[in-house]
């Protein structure tokens, strides 16, 4: 059966059975992680947007390189129109040099070459201007040598023909790596809408969830709290009839709940058993009091009927055997009210020690609630870094409008060879307008992209907004709790000032014992000397005498009991029981 109450309670564990500290750690860390997983993501589609601007810068390297490669390959047809039609050696040379720089940039071109297409529409750039410069330098050259020009005129279309395959396939290759531009731009556009896409929802669902966990967390507390306060002021406002607080937690609050109203139900509890003491001590103080008249109305009638000293003596001694009876119950009762009062004073000490116990407690949740304060102040602090990041992602969108702005620049430059080309740069002129747009259009797309990092930005204030009213929350929590300790601070003082006149109150009691004794003795006294008053008046007289003055004692000490059952009532007045 134990075993399965233990599981029972390990079942039962709940939300409320979790500290305040770790509640409001659990909210950070949700929203931290939260934080770090869409970070991560957006990290990556940056990542990738970054090696697609890469890629597309050198794929304008090699555009640019094949338009001055079409540049140089006219050039070298013209040199060889130029040398047919005035067989002027310098075309040749001029020739030889464009043939450097074409070999240069086929050089440099290669270890670009990527896909097999690409590759194979390369060798064919290639073997056409080896046929160019074969049919130029073999063919051409030694017919003009050998004064055969028209042979060599002849042989101008194979040379056309090897030029016009060359230009064909350097159209080919700018239209597909245009094509591959324009899918890179498009994936890193999309990346870039994903990545701001993925940074609001992430934004959005922080500012949310943090936003329940802490009203949450904090409506909790705050609910214990108010209660809390509100026992504690009734209680240090005397009324112990308050209902005790129903808390179903293990937590701070719950702990402080079980030692307030533990401390409620013992201080209830001694205070009723309190006035039950001063109850009897006033009951019994009346019945001293009209002993000790009725005792002294009799020594008064002894003086006054020396005559009737037999009756007298007789009635003396039987009420002093009376009285000695009462007496003696009355030391009992006496005795019973001591041992109340200590135990009363023992419990109003244990009532101090718990109420020493929940000031401490109280203390630590006051600590908890300075340490839960710097966590949300770390959580506006993280978000300002979010902050930040966004303006990292500005100046990304900076460097794509610079890169659109130089695509631009190349497809002008691309232009102008085209235009230096004339007819044969018609295609390149097409290529470079198509480009120029493209580079438009990324342009349009950063401006709109600006626009959004720059919502986002807003956004990411907002929610260190948000997060700055959560503090502000918890700091009124720490108020509260900080008003809480001050109740406590009061209560103790109360149950300290109550527990030393407790105290007093069983001193006073010890010194009507022993009062109560010594009148005990001296009653037992009065009915000696009643009964031997019969051997003569002197020594009635002196006995009458030392009865009424004993009366008197024990008159006056009943006198004291009842001023202290009264002031012991009163202080009990001033509880609700």
């Amino acid at each position: 059966m134990k075993k399965k109450q233990k599981n029972r309670k390990i079942k039962r564990f709940t939300w409320k059975d979790i500290k305040i500290g770790q509640k409001y750690l659990i909210a950070f860390f949700t929203t931290v992680g939260l934080i770090i997983i869409a970070s991560f993501i957006v990290f990556l589609q940056l990542n990738k947007t970054e090696d697609n601007i890469k890629a597309i810068e050198k794929q304008n390297v090699w555009v640019n390189d094949m338009t001055h490669l079409s540049s140089l390959i006219q050039l070298q047809d013209f040199q060889i129109a130029e040398y047919l039609l005035t067989q002027d050696a310098q075309y040749i040379d001029t020739y030889n040099e464009y043939t450097e720089e074409v070999n240069t940039i086929m050089a440099d071109m290669t270890p670009k070459l990527t896909t097999k297409k690409q590759k194979e529409a390369f060798n064919t750039i290639q073997d056409n201007i080896n046929g160019i410069k074969d049919t130029f330098l073999n063919k051409m050259v030694p017919s003009v040598e050998d004064d055969l020009v028209v042979y060599a005129t002849s042989l101008r279309s194979y040379s056309s023909n090897y030029r016009n395959e060359i230009l064909e396939q350097v159209e080919h290759l700018t239209n597909d790596v245009k094509k591959d531009q324009e899918e890179l731009v498009k994936t890193s556009t999309n990346n870039i809408n994903s990545s701001i896409l993925i940074l609001f929802i992430a934004i959005f669902t922080v500012v949310v969830i943090g936003t329940i966990l802490m009203l949450f967390v904090s409506r909790n507390i705050a609910v214990g709290l108010s209660n809390l306060v509100k026992l504690t002021k009734e209680v240090a406002d005397g009324n112990l009839q308050v209902d005790s607080i129903d808390y179903n937690g293990k937590d701070e609050i719950g702990q402080l709940a079980a030692t307030i109203n533990q401390m409620k139900d013992s201080l209830k509890h001694i205070l009723s058993n309190i006035a039950k003491a001063a109850n009897s001590v006033s009951t019994r103080s009346e019945d001293l009091t009209q002993s000790a008249k009725e005792v002294k109305e009799g020594n008064i009638q002894i003086a006054r009927t020396m005559e009737e000293l037999s009756t007298g003596a007789e009635t003396q001694a039987n009420g002093a055997s009376d009285l000695a009876e009462n007496m003696s119950e009355f030391v009992q009762r006496v005795i019973q009210s001591e041992k109340s009062g200590q135990e009363i004073a023992a419990s109003s000490n244990d009532i101090l020690s718990l109420t020493n116990n929940g000031t401490t407690l109280m203390n630590k949740s006051v600590s908890q609630m300075k340490q839960i304060d710097t966590i949300v102040s770390a959580a506006v602090e993280k978000v300002k870094n979010l902050d930040k990041q966004s303006a990292e992602i500005s100046k990304l969108v900076i460097v794509i409008r610079d890169i659109a702005d130089q695509t631009n620049l190349l497809s002008l430059n691309a232009a102008i060879e085209a235009a230096r080309a004339g007819e044969h740069g018609k295609g390149f002129a097409v290529v470079a307008d198509e480009v120029r747009k493209l580079a438009d259009q990324v342009s349009s797309s950063v401006e709109g992209i600006k626009t959004i990092v720059t919502a986002i930005q807003t956004e990411s204030i907002q929610v260190v907004e948000t997060l700055s009213t959560g503090y502000h929350e918890v700091q009124e929590g720490t108020t509260q709790i900080e008003a809480t300790g001050k109740s406590f601070a009061s209560i103790n003082a109360a149950v300290s000032d109550m527990a030393i006149k407790i105290d007093a109150i069983s001193n006073n009691l010890n010194e009507i014992t022993i009062r109560s004794s010594d009148m005990n003795n001296v009653i037992e006294d009065i009915a000696s000397v009643s009964e031997e008053s019969a051997a003569g008046v002197e020594q009635v007289a002196a006995s009458t005498q030392q009865s009424a003055s004993s009366m008197e004692e024990v008159s006056h000490n009943a006198d004291e009991l009842a001023d202290l059952a009264e002031q012991m009532n009163y202080e009990i007045n001033l509880f609700r029981l």
